[in-house]
């Protein structure tokens, strides 16, 4: 876990709905006047509002220094982590498991939502929910998510769990990170996400190894285990021919993922072990702020 502390990093979040309401801004908002609460005083800048200058402050430095008063508006945006706790996290051939990585994203964006006032809420699932915490604001989030991600394994596969974990979410719109590998069926995963993107602002995070995604180059007779069913097969690997069939596959298994998120309109990230998912997170919501 204190590798995990380590590796996190300021990332920004972006909402799509918010310039559609009264109050506007990226949060944290600071504006003055509503329900904000006085932060500290700081140096004005060009395009701040010149209702929130602090004449007196501004007279006692003579005027060399135009202050303001900084003030950070109350945020009531839920923000919720819904993490595969399947057997497929476990795998992994590159730096850690899947598991591992999704622990690592989870820590940052519970962090991103402390760091920011909103409260987050986490939402474990496997064949069936099996965690579901309660939306807070709290430090410790940042070490006990992470913690149950790496901690908690549930039998059997994510479909039916995905389905049952977006039923939890509330009925108030929220900020959805839905960290998973996707081995299920694009049919199911389809049904599950639809009526939840009409909602919610939903940010799928693609966790996925290279492994997954190419044969061995060896002629050898291979004994594969399905971590999910735990179902074994021995695959004679010395056939060209089976290789392109696989890669077809998976290439066309990723390109339906993409168009079913694309015809959803929920934004997507795929993220392996090597990936800076730090950059990649910041990137996907600085292209979000500037299109909206």
């Amino acid at each position: 876990m204190k590798e995990i502390l380590a590796k996190i990093a300021e990332v920004d979040y972006y909402v799509r709905w918010y310039s559609g309401q009264h109050d506007l801004g990226i949060w944290p908002s600071r504006q003055v006047g509503g329900s904000s609460d006085f932060e500290t005083i700081s140096e004005y800048e060009l395009g701040d509002s010149p209702r929130s200058i602090n004449w007196s402050a501004t007279a006692r430095t003579g005027g060399h220094q135009i202050l303001k008063n900084t003030r950070l508006t109350e945020t009531n945006l839920a923000v919720f982590l819904l993490v595969d706790l399947s057997q497929s996290m476990d795998f992994g051939t590159v730096r850690v498991t899947k598991r591992r990585l999704a622990a690592e994203i989870s820590a940052i964006l519970a962090h991103a939502a402390w760091r920011c006032h909103d409260r987050v809420g986490f939402i474990g699932y496997g064949s069936d929910v099996e965690i579901q915490w309660p939306l807070r604001n709290p430090k410790d989030y940042r070490l006990l998510i992470p913690q149950k991600v790496l901690e908690t394994r549930s039998d059997g596969n994510g479909g039916a769990g995905l389905v049952q974990a977006l039923s939890r979410l509330p009925a108030k719109r929220s900020l959805v990170f839905l960290i998973a590998d996707f081995q299920e069926h694009l049919e199911g995963i389809e049904r599950a996400l639809k009526s939840a993107a009409l909602l919610h602002d939903v940010v799928s995070i693609v966790i996925w190894d290279p492994r997954e995604k190419i044969l061995p180059e060896r002629w050898c007779i291979a004994a594969l285990r399905d971590l999910e069913t735990g179902r074994s097969r021995a695959i004679w690997l010395g056939w060209t021919g089976r290789k392109a069939v696989f890669q077809k596959r998976v290439e066309a298994r990723e390109q339906g993922l993409k168009a079913l998120f694309q015809s959803l309109c929920i934004d997507a990230l795929w993220i392996n072990q090597e990936t800076d998912y730090v950059s990649e997170i910041g990137r996907l919501f600085l292209a979000r702020r500037r299109a909206h």
